[in-house]
């Protein structure tokens, strides 16, 4: 595995870890609620006499247990998006196309790197009509991934990321904008090389976007970059409708 995908894996994994931790716990605090209730159930019942001011205890008891069950409900639903999530960016190297939309790959790529981003970045999503693309979700997820990390580490402090969706042309489109220093434009040219990197931006920054052009470019479409100094950056991540990809091949 290259220093990159080992560095994004590693990330990954840290994500994970931290965003499973939220979920986890209300589980386990929950768990300590259903005994104590299930035990203040079974000392009611203990004699098969309830009387009503038992009854009363009773129906708190199994309001407690259903708002127990609804808390839970959600903290699975968490969990199991963010497995989902996990094991669509592992499945980088799926040789099958499909068809996805774009906005769920975004969604699912920002609930992993809610720990990146929460308490600092505001995200404001604004989602357009898109159709759907054919492509390797996986990759992608990585694609998104690389964008939206890079667009908060230029940030210094707290700041806004946003992103659009938007059909145009035979091309769905998705804009990630950035509130940060921007990009000089002697940097533009050479902004997708390789190991490039400027002073305004994280070590690492220029590999991620030479292979996100490089996965956007074998799927048929392209990457642009906009940026004005002291206004942010947006990169536009362009890839064909699933239409249009199936009639070049």
């Amino acid at each position: 595995m290259s220093e990159q995908g080992d560095s994004s894996l590693q990330q990954l994994m840290a994500g994970l870890a931290h965003e499973l931790n939220t979920p986890l716990g209300a589980i386990r605090s929950n768990r300590d609620v259903l005994q104590r209730a299930i035990s203040r159930l079974l000392d009611i019942l203990a004699d098969d006499v309830v009387d009503a001011s038992e009854i009363e205890q009773i129906r708190g008891l199994v309001n407690t247990l259903d708002e127990v069950v609804e808390i839970d409900q959600v903290a699975v639903d968490v969990i199991t998006d963010l497995v989902a999530s996990a094991r669509s960016l592992w499945q980088t190297d799926e040789a099958v196309k499909r068809s996805v939309d774009l906005r769920k790959v975004l969604d699912s790529t920002l609930l992993l790197l809610g720990h990146e981003l929460k308490h600092r970045i505001e995200v404001v999503k604004e989602y357009g009509d898109l159709p759907t693309v054919e492509c390797l979700p996986g990759q992608m997820n990585q694609v998104f991934m690389n964008l939206i990390l890079n667009a908060s580490q230029v940030i210094p402090e707290k700041g806004t990321i946003t992103i659009r969706t938007r059909s145009s042309d035979g091309y769905a489109v998705v804009e990630i904008s950035d509130s940060g220093p921007g990009i000089a434009p002697d940097d533009l040219e050479r902004i997708f090389d390789v190991g490039f990197t400027t002073k305004q931006t994280k070590s690492g920054m220029g590999l991620g976007l030479g292979i996100s052009k490089d996965i956007i470019e074998r799927q048929g479409g392209r990457i642009e970059v906009e940026s004005t100094p002291g206004e942010g950056a947006t990169f536009r991540v362009l890839v064909p409708h699933a239409a249009e990809s199936s009639a070049a091949r």
